[in-house]
């Protein structure tokens, strides 16, 4: 360990400037070492692969820089140690968070300091941001929270600092309701007349109509082995549920006799994804929007709501059902939800509240 100097930014300032500089750089600096920061840790050259750098760029300059403490090369360590553990997709969502955090550290020109350095100020700032510019909700921004807040921890627990910068979230009382709302029985009719025409997109929706399934893991990578075609069930695997609840779903019987009549999916091999890439079963697995794209180009055609989404099949057959006095503990348990509670919750918003007895006997004005 050996004393050195440096005169950045000194040079070119009169006396009495120089004293205020160097105020300012004592403040900063002592800020550091209590927080954790050495000097002598910062002569070390390392180099590390950015995972949170756009393809397009990284295919341009490289995937490789220069780490000297500072905060995109711990984001990458960050997503490596996490990657195992969690889904690709939820891995994708860690990454985007996290690049967006970066590229603000670097648009405010904190990017290149330790990372020690990124105190609660910082972190507050950045929220702000979110709030204030990008206009996230509430739930969006608590994910973002509870996301940075980890990444801290990640970083306490290293011992590379001494207290997690991230303090309670800043209030936000925005809500951005993008939910998928249940189809109307009017519109039912009319989605169905334009949906039979692409017999891919009608078996997903039919799916998950009469099977509770969700778009997204549990229907787009279910295999034919995990279809029952006697028994008539369907088999969700851990790998694919919603935290996941593995769990087994049966399937309705006009829905069964299509399967079996029309899909003929008996005759396929059973390694086969369901949904393939060539619009029919097949080894490679269909693109994860390509079913999405489908349905929303069908949707925009007949000017129906933007709330209806692929997504929204899923809740207009639980609807649907509980209005066909199918037992709540039933759909609580087809739709993979782990209480009758969260089936109540689930019904809140997207059951119609329509009570009889003010439809028909409601006072004249």
């Amino acid at each position: 360990m050996e004393r050195f100097r440096h005169y950045d930014g000194f040079k070119e300032l009169s006396s009495h400037d120089r004293y205020k500089y160097a105020e300012k750089l004592i403040d900063l600096y002592t800020r550091r070492l209590q927080a954790g920061w050495s000097p002598f840790g910062d002569s070390t050259k390392a180099i590390y692969d950015d995972q949170i750098e756009y393809k397009t760029v990284a295919e341009i300059y490289g995937t490789r820089r220069n780490k000297n403490n500072l905060v995109r090369s711990f984001i990458s360590e960050y997503l490596e140690y996490v990657k195992p553990g969690v889904r690709y997709s939820t891995y994708c969502t860690y990454k985007s968070k996290l690049r967006i955090f970066a590229l603000w550290l670097e648009r405010e020109n904190i990017s290149k300091n330790d990372i020690s350095s990124i105190d609660n100020k910082a972190i507050n700032s950045f929220f702000q941001f979110l709030i204030t510019d990008r206009k996230l909700s509430a739930k969006s921004l608590r994910k973002y929270w509870e996301l940075i807040r980890k990444f801290f921890d990640h970083l306490k627990n290293r011992k590379l600092l001494f207290e997690n910068p991230v303090g309670q979230m800043p209030a936000c009382n925005r809500i951005n309701d993008h939910t998928a709302r249940p189809i109307m029985r009017a519109d039912i009719e009319k989605f169905k007349t334009e949906l039979i025409k692409d017999p891919e997109l009608w078996l997903a929706v039919q799916f998950e109509f009469y099977c509770g399934l969700r778009p997204g893991h549990e229907m787009r990578e279910m295999k034919i082995k995990d279809i029952d075609l006697v028994a008539g069930t369907i088999y969700v695997t851990r790998e694919r549920a919603k935290n996941w609840h593995e769990r087994v779903v049966t399937i309705p019987y006009q829905f069964l006799q299509q399967l079996r009549d029309q899909y003929c999916l008996q005759d396929q091999d059973r390694e086969y994804y369901v949904f393939g890439r060539d619009g029919r079963p097949g080894s490679l697995v269909i693109g994860k929007n390509k079913l999405n794209y489908k349905f929303n180009k069908i949707r925009d055609r007949l000017k129906m709501p933007k709330e209806y989404q692929l997504y929204s099949w899923k809740h207009t057959g639980a609807i649907e059902a509980d209005l066909a006095n199918i037992p709540s503990k039933d759909i609580s348990i087809h739709l993979g939800h782990s209480s009758l509670q969260i089936t109540d919750i689930y019904f809140r918003n997207k059951k119609p509240g329509v009570s009889e007895a003010i439809r028909d006997n409601y006072p004249s004005l």
